[in-house]
């Protein structure tokens, strides 16, 4: 295991594997690095890919402080592709990891080489989903039961499983701090006109300059509408079809079949090297 430290002191977990520029990969959600690993294996046949467990996700630490979360995944990228000296990387992700690394090149340009993102999250209902999916249920764990009954939900609980020092800096924390620091990120995800991208603004986008590969969302989560919304924002950015059909992906997305939409991933390869090896000259 690779582990890099941040500035005020997570430790961090990281994998590369691979040869070519570097591309950093984030998952959706608080998911860990495997649940793109399908997608890391494709792509390491033409680029680097840095892996990554965020901050709260994966065998990486526990940090519940912050202004917004979000941008504290942003600012970690960042800083972890300055630590690696193989930057500036190309950053892909969906969801959360579309969202991380937007938010990168717009907060360290510096770090990154270009941006590729699926599906793209925001609109009133899905700014509305995801706040209340990723702090309501844990608010009213502390609410109920303090910081105790917040380690017996399945996302914490795998958190301390994934790496037993976690469960001091849960249990450590005051419950009242833990509740406000949930609401504080929560605030990210208020739907605002100006953010066609959840927690993202639109003047943000059009300042970027970087080669953009952006396919078309397809759920109510992550509508097309935003993807369209960035592509007309952002400059010279290519929006493409979603790699898979909207029928199949729903199917896994809801539930309905037991597949896992993670499965679908590696459909990607083909497009986003084929942009990565145009802008790199190969």
């Amino acid at each position: 295991m690779a582990w890099f430290t941040t500035a005020d002191g997570c430790r961090i977990h990281y994998e590369l594997e691979g040869e070519g520029p570097l591309l950093a990969l984030t998952p959706g959600g608080r998911q860990d690095m495997g649940s793109v690993g399908s997608l890391a294996f494709a792509l390491a046949k033409g680029v680097r890919v840095l892996s990554w467990d965020r901050r709260n996700t994966g065998v990486s630490e526990l940090w519940l402080d912050g202004a917004s979360e979000q941008q504290t995944w942003a600012d970690d990228l960042a800083d972890l592709i300055g630590h690696l000296g193989l930057g500036p990387a190309w950053l892909a992700g969906g969801s959360a990891g579309c969202r991380v690394s937007t938010l990168t090149a717009t907060r360290g340009p510096e770090a990154v080489r270009g941006l590729i993102v699926w599906s793209t999250s925001g609109g009133p209902y899905g700014c509305q989903h995801l706040g209340y999916t990723y702090h309501v249920p844990y608010i009213m764990a502390a609410e109920h039961g303090g910081m105790a009954e917040v380690a017996k939900t399945p996302f914490f609980r795998d958190r301390i499983a994934a790496n037993p020092d976690n469960r001091a800096r849960l249990l450590d924390a005051d419950p009242a701090a833990f509740i406000a620091t949930m609401k504080r990120w929560n605030e990210s995800f208020y739907h605002r006109p100006e953010q066609s991208l959840a927690g993202v603004d639109d003047t943000a986008l059009r300042r970027l300059k970087i080669p953009t590969l952006i396919f078309e969302g397809g759920d109510d989560i992550h509508p097309a509408s935003v993807s369209q919304a960035m592509a007309r924002l952002i400059p010279g950015a290519q929006h493409v079809p979603s790699a898979w059909p909207h029928g199949e992906w729903m199917d896994r997305f809801t539930g309905r079949s037991a597949d896992s939409i993670f499965e679908l991933y590696p459909r990607m390869a083909p497009a986003i090297l084929e942009f990565v090896a145009k802008h790199e000259g190969g």
